[in-house]
């Protein structure tokens, strides 16, 4: 079976090596090319750009790569008139994977099967056209996407959360503690800035100001910094600050808080029972689009699915030093918030699911 796939950020490059994995078990002789990141290439595929490439978010900063999408775009025409594969799978990324699904319909009838649907429930509902139009089968990853889906008239496939399919819970810590040289029964706070470069550059300084101001309150208070293993520091970190790149989710995984950068870390953190602070900053004219056009309350996929404010979210000018160490110092010194937002984690777990997101979904696209 020959497939090819796009996958445009560091997320979708995790889930997708996962669903080539799967995909692997039944054709072990799968061609596999596309668009995606290092853990995609090492399970075969080849991809036609680098991903930190096209890992941009905002409208600002797309509007800046406008042209260099476009010719990707046409890269990817050209290649799938030469080399028709048998099935076509996008995962999330909706802005260019769409664009690019009513494309390719234009000039081929290949099966197109859309995997981690937009979040359309959120902004954008005039998608859902596009959707129906292009799309041959739609996979969603938490169960209220079917149900919404469904009652504007498409089918949608329920399969579970895959980063259930990657975290093992327990696995190797006291390796890791060992490694990094990190006290276990003392206090940990993980910095989590995000994925993409632009996140990076954004977060850092911020994460890193306010966890040094919060040590200096929690004396013990043991600092990570967890790192996308694609991501290059452009400036020193305090020595204070331990940098952890080569498994951050693990970093994440041990802390007692962490501050996050909004997006797929913040489930992450939920799934692992580590409470959280949740923090976004993005240039003023992608803010300001955003406030226009989202119409749901909360940035964090985990608030979404609870509906209330599970993690304190620090948006745009909210994001400041003070809002940040208070948040966190509540999570490290009130016992009965605490334990109470614990409970609620706990709650949330339930409603993501079972682990083996990624073969249901591998069986659903074989038989497509």
């Amino acid at each position: 079976m020959k497939i090819f796939i796009i996958a445009g950020e560091p997320s979708g490059d995790e889930y997708g090596a996962k669903l080539i994995t799967a995909l692997k078990n039944d054709s072990p002789n799968l061609s596999i090319n596309g668009i995606g990141g290092p853990l995609m290439e090492k399970q075969g595929l080849n991809s036609m750009v680098p991903l930190n490439q096209i890992a941009v978010m905002g409208f600002g900063e797309v509007i800046k790569k406008i042209k260099f999408f476009i010719n990707l775009e046409k890269r990817i025409l050209r290649f799938l008139k030469k080399n028709k594969p048998d099935k076509i799978i996008l995962i999330d990324y909706p802005g260019f994977n769409l664009r690019v699904a009513k494309k390719i319909k234009k000039i081929s009838n290949i099966k197109i099967i859309y995997y981690i649907s937009p979040q359309i429930w959120a902004w954008k509902e005039k998608r859902i056209n596009t959707i129906k139009k292009y799309v041959d089968i739609l996979l969603v990853i938490f169960e209220f996407e079917k149900i919404w889906y469904e009652k504007r008239g498409v089918a949608a496939h329920y399969v579970g959360h895959p980063f259930l399919d990657i975290w093992k819970p327990g696995i190797q810590n006291d390796n890791f503690y060992k490694k990094y040289n990190i006290n276990s029964e003392q206090p940990i706070l993980t910095l989590f800035p995000g994925s993409r470069n632009q996140e990076l550059e954004r977060h850092l300084s911020l994460f890193v100001e306010s966890a040094l101001a919060i040590k200096r309150q929690v004396p013990n208070l043991q600092i990570l910094l967890g790192l996308h293993p694609e991501l290059k520091l452009n400036s020193q970190i305090n020595d204070e600050i331990i940098i952890v790149q080569d498994n951050p989710l693990k970093a994440l995984e041990i802390s007692n808080a962490a501050i996050i950068s909004s997006g797929t870390a913040t489930l992450q953190s939920a799934i692992m029972e580590t409470p959280a602070v949740v923090v976004y900053k993005m240039n003023w004219f992608s803010w300001l689009i955003t406030k226009l056009l989202v119409k749901i309350k909360f940035a964090s996929m985990a608030n979404i699915i609870m509906n209330e404010e599970l993690y304190t979210e620090y948006l745009q000018h909210k994001a400041t030093k003070l809002n940040i160490v208070n948040g966190v110092l509540k999570i490290l010194n009130d016992k009965a918030y605490y334990d109470l937002l614990m409970n609620k984690i706990k709650m949330l777990k339930q409603k993501i699911g079972a682990p083996g997101a990624s073969n249901r979904a591998a069986k659903l696209i074989e038989k497509v």
